[in-house]
């Protein structure tokens, strides 16, 4: 009888032969292959560099859980991928707009997440829109050309 393991991501009971191992710390955590485990770290990877590229914007490791809760917020709505590609793109606007006086840092992160609330839809909007079509306009030559009338024979003529 063969030991069945539990899926880390999806769940699925899978038999510890066939299942794709991993040792974290003294215990072991089972995947049901490879590219889900691949999969798992690609995600916690953007999601870190998220977060990285955040505080930068801020210009320290913020720290308050605020922050986290309104960032969880907009990844039910927008995923990871999107928020960092317009941190990014952005980054120069956000910096400067986080150094102004704010008082207390949960107003200068409830700001900064009302800015990310509101860009967020135009930007995804803008973004899956398809790049338009280049018109190219092309010079027309009119051609004067006749067709020659066809020579009628004899029999016609008559």
């Amino acid at each position: 009888m063969a030991r069945l393991v539990k899926c880390r991501k999806c769940g699925a009971k899978v038999d510890i032969k066939e299942a794709f191992k991993v040792v974290v710390g003294k215990s072991n955590t089972y995947y049901c292959n490879e590219a889900e485990y691949n999969s798992i770290l690609a995600a916690r990877k953007v999601k870190d560099d998220t977060f990285e590229c955040i505080n930068r914007i801020f210009g320290y490791t913020v720290t308050n859980t605020a922050l986290f809760k309104e960032i969880n917020a907009l990844v039910k709505v927008y995923d990871y991928d999107l928020i960092l590609s317009y941190l990014e793109e952005n980054f120069d606007y956000l910096y400067e707009v986080m150094q102004r006086d704010f008082g207390r840092e949960y107003n200068k992160i409830r700001y900064f997440s009302a800015i990310l609330n509101n860009s967020l839809a135009d930007y995804r909007a803008e973004k899956l829109q398809p790049e338009p079509i280049k018109k190219e306009e092309v010079e027309v030559i009119e051609s004067h050309y006749k067709r020659k009338t066809k020579r009628r024979g004899l029999d016609e003529i008559e």
